[in-house]
């Protein structure tokens, strides 16, 4: 079966492989079956470990109980390769090292992906006790350290026995460097990150108990302990208890020791005095300008005189505009202001004024006065 082929057969078994994916289906073709996609197990069909690792893999989907696989069968076989490469300079073991190399960085690449994953699932878990999420967390924890030490084993693999090797292999190293530097970095931020979660997570479980402890002696009555904690330190707390002279406990003040507040409040307020200062205003003079506008009633009695095979141009070179713009202080061009008088003739209607389908130099449609 060629790749092609596969991807054929995979999109036509796609419902059904989806619904063993989900644990919808025990029954398949013969030609399902045969393929390499499932697994029987008794009577139960389920997909293949390969084929799982691919779709969870590829859609980002990694469980917790994950293992990681260390490197040292790959490294073994580098170094033992290599000692024959040393021996029989034969190209073939040179073709065997950089194909291990490709497998290993490849590995690494895969668990630099896993180890990000584990920790977006587990911020953002919801499910899960907290127990058994701190449980979850140090055990991710305890992978990602040997994750690190054994990556640190690869560099010095890499760096130490392989580098300096052959041409290729040097070339091959120092292209996946800026990588291998990367996943370094990506785990050394795990590791943070992970401490921080189950830090908060600890908190918050300890948070959550004393809520609980607390939650319980108030359903069974239990105010002993709760009085002694809102009465040990009542400035804290507002309206809590407190004990008075005579040893009695009070939950908050009367209507008699409320209306002893309010009166030494009046009091108080009455014998304060705030000095007003007088408010003082400053009136501006508005500023007159003069008033600068074009005479279009000049600029069209001119044209009815004259008239004009191009109206805009004709307005454009008029002394008026020229007045304008020389004495106007805002910004409009000439170009701007002839376009403004040109339209206020061409758009009322108007027997005199003929639109031609041709345009001038400045982009706009001529319009003449016959």
């Amino acid at each position: 079966m060629t790749h092609l082929e596969l991807i054929e057969f995979i999109y036509t078994h796609r419902e059904t492989l989806d619904a063993i994916y989900k644990g919808k289906k025990s029954s398949v073709d013969n030609a399902l079956k045969k393929s390499r996609l499932v697994t029987t197990i008794g009577e139960q069909v389920e997909l293949s470990e390969h084929y799982k690792i691919f779709v969870d893999t590829t859609l980002n989907r990694i469980e917790y109980a994950v293992v990681f696989e260390s490197y040292s069968g790959e490294l073994q076989e580098l170094l033992k390769q290599k000692r024959r490469y040393l021996e029989e300079r034969n190209p073939h073991y040179l073709e065997e090292i950089l194909a291990l190399l490709k497998a290993i960085f490849l590995k690494l690449n895969q668990r630099d992906q896993e180890i990000r994953t584990l920790l977006i699932k587990i911020e953002n878990e919801t499910s899960l006790d907290l127990d058994l999420l701190i449980e979850k967390a140090k055990d991710i924890l305890e992978k990602i350290e040997e994750v690190n030490q054994a990556n640190n084993e690869v560099r010095q693999v890499f760096n130490d026995e392989i580098y300096e090797l052959d041409l290729k292999t040097k070339q091959f190293i120092d292209d996946i460097s800026p990588n291998m530097l990367n996943f370094i970095e990506n785990i050394s931020e795990s590791l943070k990150r992970l401490k921080l979660f189950i830090a908060r997570t600890r908190k918050l479980r300890r948070q959550n108990k004393k809520l609980h402890e607390l939650a319980n002696s108030i359903l069974h009555e239990k105010t002993e302990s709760l009085e002694e904690l809102l009465s040990f330190e009542p400035q804290r707390y507002y309206l809590t208890l407190y004990r008075s002279q005579k040893n009695g406990v009070k939950t908050f003040p009367d209507g008699s020791e409320s209306a002893r507040v309010v009166r030494k409040l009046r009091q108080y307020f009455k014998e304060l005095t705030v000095k007003r200062e007088p408010k003082s205003f400053t009136i501006t003079t508005q500023k007159e300008e003069p008033l600068n506008l074009v005479n279009i009633q000049t600029i069209e009695q001119e044209l009815a005189e004259k008239g004009s095979k191009d109206i805009f141009n004709f307005i454009y070179q008029h002394p008026e505009v020229t007045h304008f713009i020389e004495n106007n202080q805002e910004t409009r061009s000439r170009k701007e202001e002839s376009f403004r008088l040109y339209l206020q003739f061409i758009i009322p209607q108007n027997d005199k004024i003929r639109l031609t389908n041709d345009y001038n130099e400045h982009a706009i449609r001529i319009a003449q006065w016959t």
